[in-house]
């Protein structure tokens, strides 16, 4: 008899701490910051560039470990490419630079303790006029439009430090990011090996 009470409330403190680390799990993340991207257009003499600017996402958690993340960010290249252009040389007028991207994919967090790392790799598109810009510039204009659509992955992590139950500090998250842009009007398609940086806040709702 006495077992069978032991038994049952070994049980029943294992069903209990079950209970409350599915309801540690959010059931969805609202990720939301300041985003830049190092840019490498893959058309010489213009190796790179910064685009700034930011957005967020929406994380659908699975299971304790496995979500779906849905990513919106958007950037301009403010001075950068201009100033760029020009000590390359060019006459540059009023360039612009912005980029768009839009990916889905699946992110794998911890998410128990303070500290709950994360990885992600995401798919989708990005669009963008700056590739076509600086053809334009360093090789004549087209007359086709200067906004161009591109497939866009993205592959990497960061960190969330949790302040209360529903909003999580997030200081890095750093990814590779992939762009394979061509330019309306040309034969150019080019491979794009960009660097990206988020920091924000999380915010978590619901639970599992």
């Amino acid at each position: 008899m006495k077992n069978q009470k032991w038994i049952t409330c070994v049980l029943f403190v294992l069903a209990a701490s079950l209970v409350t680390f599915a309801q540690d799990v959010p059931k969805f993340e609202v990720p939301v910051g300041f985003s830049f991207v190092n840019v490498h257009p893959d058309l010489s003499p213009i190796t790179s560039f910064n685009v700034f600017g930011g957005g967020g996402g929406v994380v659908y958690n699975i299971t304790s470990v496995v979500g779906i993340k849905a990513d919106f960010n958007g950037y301009t290249q403010g001075s950068g490419l201009r100033n760029k252009l020009t000590q390359a040389g060019y006459t540059v007028g009023n360039v612009q630079g912005n980029v768009f991207t839009y990916m889905f994919g699946p992110q794998f967090k911890k998410h128990s303790g303070r500290l709950q790392p994360f990885v992600e790799g995401l798919f989708g598109a990005a669009h963008s006029n700056a590739y076509a810009n600086i053809y334009n510039t360093i090789h004549g204009g087209t007359s086709a439009s200067s906004n161009n659509n591109a497939f866009a992955m993205e592959f990497g992590g960061g960190l969330d430090f949790a302040l209360t139950k529903h909003i999580q500090a997030r200081p890095v998250e750093v990814d590779y990011l992939y762009t394979r842009f061509g330019i309306n009007g040309t034969s150019y398609t080019g491979a794009q090996n960009n660097f990206k940086y988020f920091a924000g806040l999380n915010f978590t709702f619901g639970g599992q």
